[in-house]
């Protein structure tokens, strides 16, 4: 078996300090050039040993640790003085457990010879050394051999003034013995076993702190010399990878085998059937930078701009042989590549306005730079600021290529703004890395270097900053941006009437912002609204947006139309120019607007009927055609944002309505049992914060968590005050008429024969509902319901009245509705009739638990006629079905576009008209007509009437 060392590095290599090109003429015999010593060359020349180990003894005074080192010096200069004879392995491997170091082999070598001059200290004689040696398997003969190497090198250090005869004396260092604090004596004996434990722990910190440190030094000054044996772990095996790509493995009798620590450092490499490290240490990979600069290599990668430090900073990565001793580190990139750092700098600092610089041109040009970015988010058009080249170009006319703040050019009339664009990087070498990354290695000597000691690249803030200051003194505007530098044209259309800052309403004017940016969620124009005024926004004015982008949303409207339809809009541009000068109702939906104007344009009101105005009003446009609404609170914080005011009214009225009301105790009161509320007006106005709000004041009757009370109250919408004042006022006029509601609760007339008839009913609930039905007849009616005190003591007259002959029309319309009700159940009792389904849902639309409030009073006679037509409906239908069915099926489309209709108003909190409302029950009266021609209607109905009304109540 082969058993030789590996040179992997020669000493030229490891220990380039030492040699240097010699300056003068070469020889004629040689084309290479002479080298000489350095003065460290020098010192190793006197060194009678390895230049490796020579090296290490000279990097020793550095590190203040030439004792350690002159001991393990001379025993890497040795064969190993520990015996492993193949008999006594075990053994032998077992004695020197004692010697070991869990961190380090080289510090074995500590250990053995601080062991044996403790010995030799003890006065023992030479048998007595022989046999402890033999004891612990050392070699006698070899350990004399190293103590005379010691005094030899030690001696030589001594005189090249390396150390002192002190220093070299190689004894180990005595151990400081914990004392008690002087203070013990003192204290009791819990306060003494307390201290003492501190004292321990203090000393076990100091020995550890001792041993730590002398482990760096002794072994950075160990790496000088074996730069060339260090490893890195390779991440997928065993093995380690050193320099130039070479792989070796710990010896097996390394104390290090098994921990196999990231970085080691080796006294040599062992080639036998593969390459093995013995007298290995784990190492620091970044001593390898700091004891041998001139080995390792610079790399750059993805410099940037980094706002925080406020400078060019880019990746430093340093490799040794290739090996990477340090993967990534941010460094200041100005000082690697000027060039590339200043342009970095314009564009991330400058153009991009990523800094805190608080110079005014810089103020003046970001204000500048974001009207006229609004310009274009206002135009909805990316043409209007120059692009980011156009700002770099300005920026980089005006600043040097390096800044020298230099008291002399100024004196002699120089400016030292202006350098030459082109420099030198003194010996710098850049290489552009093949990768994804762009990255440059650069010289390690030569990097450090500048092309002159003052000379700065604008790289920084700071730097920019005093040039900035030295720059104004001559130009103050140097660099400040105009408009004509930043527009490309100009954007007279976009003006303050066109898009304007804040969206005007009674209530205040709001905020509007614009962006354009499609598929943003912010795309558009978004409106600001406080909580207070979210029930009070009107949802038609929101179509119209703002008059700068109302335009793009009339015509996209109009592409949708049918061709047909479409063709009277053309050209459409125009079109839409004498729409908005035909000056339509902006607080009025567009589409009906719209849809008019087409037909009057076209010269035929005909037209009208083939626009569906409801597949025209679900035509979903791009989300910039509508407003986002964000809602926010008092504290400005946002509470939700949409385009659906609908809703966002849903979701967060009721918190609305509250909410306006909160600050607004002085005009509302509790427990109201009297008119003593004075005068309500129809609306008040008041302040909120920075608001001029308009509040409607009416009575509320509480819910019954409340104890059913009744309140004053404001609130935020005309149409919410006046349906809580209805009911407010009847409940207060039912406290002043408590008799006429004793008699009134104890039943009408015929009403317990009714609600046996109206089972389906619970009686408490029908009793309940005529009674509200009664008291909203008999105490307001068709009356306004009372705002002063008159009103109300006149109204109470009235209710007295009136009661008893609305009572009695109740009770006669109840019995008379209660018996057609049981003969028409009588017939759906047995379930067989083709209409018997389709009978009982009408028949609950129509008599369900409530019916009594939901009635109007028109209708209360014509119940018992809506029921006796479903009973002929079913005597008859065996005449012709096919007939019944296809007239069904036209009613019940009607009731399909009321139904529809009428949830749409709901879901936008828009009140239903009293048309609309009346169209339900002319729809029960063409039923009558349909099915039970004989029962008569009070009015003509047929379906082309209804369809017609139908059309005039939509548009």
């Amino acid at each position: 078996m082969q058993n030789k060392k590996s040179n992997i590095n020669t000493p030229s290599e490891t220990l380039s300090g030492s040699l240097k090109p010699h300056a003068g003429k070469p020889s004629l015999s040689e084309n290479r050039p002479r080298y000489r010593l350095t003065k460290l060359g020098e010192q190793m020349a006197r060194l009678p040993i390895d230049p490796k180990i020579a090296r290490i003894l000279l990097a020793a005074k550095k590190h203040d640790c030439m004792a350690e080192i002159l001991v393990i010096a001379s025993a890497l200069s040795i064969q190993d003085p520990r015996e492993r004879p193949l008999e006594a392995r075990e053994a032998a491997a077992k004695a020197h457990e004692r010697f070991t170091d869990k961190q380090s082999d080289f510090l074995a070598y500590l250990n053995i010879w601080d062991s044996f001059q403790r010995e030799r200290d003890k006065g023992l004689s030479n048998k007595q050394l022989v046999q402890w040696c033999h004891q612990y398997f050392l070699s006698h003969l070899r350990m004399r051999e190293w103590r005379e190497l010691h005094r030899q090198l030690a001696e030589i250090a001594i005189e090249m003034g390396l150390t002192s005869k002190e220093q070299a004396s190689g004894r180990p260092p005595v151990q400081e013995q914990l004392r008690p604090s002087e203070s013990m004596g003192d204290q009791d004996l819990s306060a003494k076993l307390k201290q003492k434990q501190l004292d321990k722990k203090q000393h076990r910190a100091n020995i550890r702190a001792a041993k730590e440190a002398g482990y760096e030094q002794i072994h950075r000054a160990l790496l000088t010399g074996l730069i060339a044996n260090v490893g890195m772990k390779s991440p997928d095996g065993h093995d380690y990878t050193g320099a130039r790509g070479s792989h070796f493995h710990l010896f097996p009798a390394s104390a290090l085998f098994k921990s196999k620590p990231k970085w080691v450092m080796a006294a040599e490499l062992v080639e036998t059937t593969r390459i093995y490290a013995r007298d290995v240490a784990a190492i620091q990979p970044e001593w390898i930078e700091q004891e041998a600069p001139h080995l390792v290599k610079y790399h750059y990668f993805e410099p940037h701009w980094e706002q925080k430090r406020g400078e060019v900073v880019a990746g430093e990565r340093v490799t040794f042989y290739g090996l990477t001793v340090l993967p990534r580190r941010p460094v200041a990139y100005g000082r690697i590549a000027p060039e590339e750092a200043r342009e970095i700098f314009i564009r991330g600092a400058l153009v991009a306005q990523e800094c805190d610089l608080k110079a005014d041109f810089f103020v003046h040009n970001k204000k500048l730079i974001k009207e006229i970015s609004e310009l274009e988010h206002k135009s909805r058009r990316q043409d209007v600021l120059v692009d980011e080249e156009a700002l770099f170009d300005f920026y980089h006319q005006r600043l040097p290529e390096m800044y020298v703040p230099s008291e002399k050019s100024v004196s002699d009339g120089l400016n030292p703004q202006c350098l030459p664009e082109k420099h030198e990087t003194a010996g710098r070498a850049f290489m552009p890395d093949t990768g994804s990354a762009a990255e440059k290695t650069a010289n390690p000597h030569s990097s450090r270097q500048r092309p002159s000691e003052n000379a700065k690249p604008l790289a920084d803030t700071r730097t920019f900053q005093s040039w900035l200051k030295q720059a104004e003194q001559e130009n103050p505007r140097l660099l400040f941006l105009s408009k004509e530098d930043l527009m490309q044209h100009a954007a007279a259309h976009i003006t303050e009437e066109q898009f304007p800052k804040f969206y005007k309403t009674p209530d205040g004017k709001f905020k509007l912002a614009y962006r354009f940016e499609p598929h943003h969620p912010l795309d558009g124009v978004t409106l600001t609204l406080p909580l207070t005024v979210l029930n009070r926004i009107h949802a038609p004015a929101l179509e119209w947006l703002v008059p700068g982008m109302v335009r793009e949303k009339i015509q996209l409207l109009i592409k949708a139309l049918p061709k047909q339809i479409r063709r009277v809009c053309v050209p459409v541009p125009e079109f839409v120019t004498k729409f908005l000068e035909s000056e339509p109702n902006r607080q009025e939906p567009v589409i009906p607007q719209l849809a008019r104007f087409i037909a009057k344009t076209a010269g035929d009101m005909r037209l009208l009927e083939q626009i569906n105005l409801d597949d025209w009003q679900a035509f979903k446009l791009p989300e910039h055609c509508y407003f986002n609404l964000r809602i926010i609170d008092d504290g400005g914080q946002e509470l939700a944002i949409g385009r659906n005011l609908a809703g966002l009214q849903q979701e967060l009225g009721q918190a609305a309505a509250v909410t306006f009301r909160d600050n607004t105790q002085e005009f509302e009161r509790d427990n109201v049992t009297a008119w003593d509320i004075g005068t309500l007006p129809e609306s008040i106005k008041f302040a909120r914060g920075k608001q001029q709000l308009t509040g409607y004041l009416g009575l509320q009757k509480e819910q019954k968590e409340k104890n059913g009370s009744i309140a004053l109250r404001l609130f935020d919408t005309p149409e919410a005050a006046a349906q809580a004042h209805r009911k407010g006022v009847i409940a207060l006029m039912a406290l002043q008429l408590k008799e006429h509601m004793k008699d009134l609760n104890k039943g009408i007339q015929g009403f317990t024969q009714a609600a046996m008839l109206l089972k389906h009913i619970p009686a408490d609930t029908l009793r309940d509902d005529l009674t509200a039905a009664v008291c909203d007849r008999a105490f307001i009616g068709d009356d306004e319901p009372p705002r002063s005190e008159k009103a109300f003591k006149e109204q109470i007259k009235r209710a007295r009245s009136r009661l008893p002959a609305v009572k009695e029309a109740v009770s006669r319309y109840l019995q008379d509705t209660a018996a057609a009700y049981a003969e028409l159940n009588g017939k759906l009792a047995g379930g067989k009739h083709p209409l018997a389904p389709l009978l009982r849902e009408r028949v609950q639309t129509l008599l369900g638990a409530g019916f009594a409030v939901r009635t109007p009073w028109p209708q209360w006679p014509r119940l018992p006629v809506y029921l006796r037509a479903m009973t002929l409906h079913m005597e008859k239908y065996s005449s012709n079905p096919a007939r019944d069915a296809a007239r069904e099926a036209e009613i019940q489309e009607l009731e399909q576009m009321w139904q529809e209709k009428t949830d749409s108003l709901t879901r936008q909190n828009q009140p239903v008209s009293d048309g609309l409302a009346g169209f339900k029950w002319q729809i029960e009266e063409l039923r009558v007509s349909l099915f039970a021609q004989e029962l008569k209607t009070p009015y003509p109905v047929s379906i082309k009437r209804l369809q017609k009304e139908w059309d005039s109540l939509v548009k």
